[in-house]
């Protein structure tokens, strides 16, 4: 057993090392390099390995154990990012209700596969009534010759008269179009769109309140596309090679989607420093929050899931489900945080809604 204790205090010192590492690159997010990524989205595992060291220390050298509690102790400043504990405040005045929802086209496809129309009236019926004072939705689809999917005028007739658009492809326009949209209650005086290269975007709008003017960015990075389902299955099935090679899959999507982030990021921050209004950020980031997107943003803006937040705040319905992608960000000099939350029980699209409250100050 003494071997066996020397190994593992060995391999823990080196393991203890590594995690330094992760802390530096997650907290300063000085490099959207690819492999800088997957060095960032360990974060997670490296803490689930520091509780097994604690665990295993416990049963045979309890001393030792003081290690790993240290190691995870020091990852005290992304605790925020990982979990809330805050309450809801009640209502006040001067207050702004934002909604960012990734709404999966309503699924259309659905509709379009299957004639199967249950779950796009209830996402769009959802999304619609909802009340909240500006709406940051991905994935948008309209098209407003079709019966159903006539999104864009069924969202004016609920008191959101304004929008801001983005189109994914130089051929759609306003009737017909997959992309980005703010909807809004109040007056938009300016907005402006910009596609990413392959995919996704960004759009944003000047948004007048009364006597203050904010800018809403709402943010689509590109989408990674990671499906498990292949590597459960190949694995399940015993068949090794299969697995590998889905694998090698997930890993290269991840890797391209860290590649295009760093430059998709790189103009998202163009627009907020550039920006002559308080900025709030909105989107589907398509990161996780220890990740090289999300670190760039929160070096300039508040995330509301920090500042009000509660439980783990999952966003994303499908595997690998256990990740916070979708964010809302502002800045902490107009706004103030009173409440966030996550709509998990809202199941019509791959991700859940996510709904903050502020106060303008």
């Amino acid at each position: 057993m003494k071997f066996k204790t020397s190994f593992f205090t060995r391999l823990y010192q080196l393991f203890l090392g590594y995690t330094l590492l992760i802390y530096a690159l997650v907290y300063f997010a000085f490099s959207g390099h690819w492999l800088v990524g997957f060095l960032m989205i360990s974060l997670p595992i490296v803490l689930l390995i520091h509780l097994g060291f604690c665990l295993f220390w416990l049963f045979f050298k309890p001393r030792n154990a003081l290690l790993p509690v240290v190691g995870l102790l020091l990852s005290f400043p992304f605790w925020p990012r990982t979990f809330g504990w805050h309450s809801a405040p009640e209502p006040s005045e001067n207050e702004i209700s934002v909604m960012s929802y990734n709404v999966m086209s309503f699924d259309v496809g659905g509709y379009l596969n299957q004639k199967e129309l249950s779950n796009a009236r209830n996402l769009i019926a959802w999304t619609r009534s909802k009340e909240v004072d500006i709406k940051c939705l991905q994935e948008f689809y309209n098209n407003s010759k079709s019966e159903y999917f006539n999104t864009l005028n069924q969202f004016k007739a609920v008191n959101h008269p304004y929008h801001a658009s983005l189109y994914g492809s130089p051929n759609q326009n306003e009737h017909n179009y997959f992309g980005l949209v703010i909807l809004s209650k109040y007056p938009i005086v300016k907005s402006k769109s910009q596609v990413f290269d392959n995919q996704n975007g960004m759009v944003y709008a000047d948004i007048k309140i009364e006597k203050d003017t904010i800018r809403v960015i709402n943010v689509h990075l590109r989408s990674m596309i990671v499906r498990f389902g292949g590597i459960k299955e190949a694995y399940k099935g015993k068949d090794y090679q299969q697995g590998k090679s889905e694998t090698r899959k997930v890993l290269g999507k991840l890797k391209r989607g860290f590649i295009h982030h760093e430059k998709e990021v790189e103009q998202l921050m163009e627009w907020i420093n550039q920006s002559p209004h308080p900025v709030m950020v909105c989107g589907d980031f398509n990161e996780t929050p220890y990740n090289y997107a999300y670190g760039q943003v929160r070096k300039r803006l508040s995330n509301a899931f920090e500042e009000a937040g509660r439980g783990f705040g999952f966003s994303y319905k499908n595997a690998p489900k256990f990740i916070r992608i979708d964010n809302q960000f502002f800045d902490s000099k107009k706004f103030e945080s009173l409440d966030f939350q996550t709509f998990s029980e809202v199941k019509y699209s791959d991700h859940y809604p996510i709904v903050g409250r502020y106060k303008l100050l």
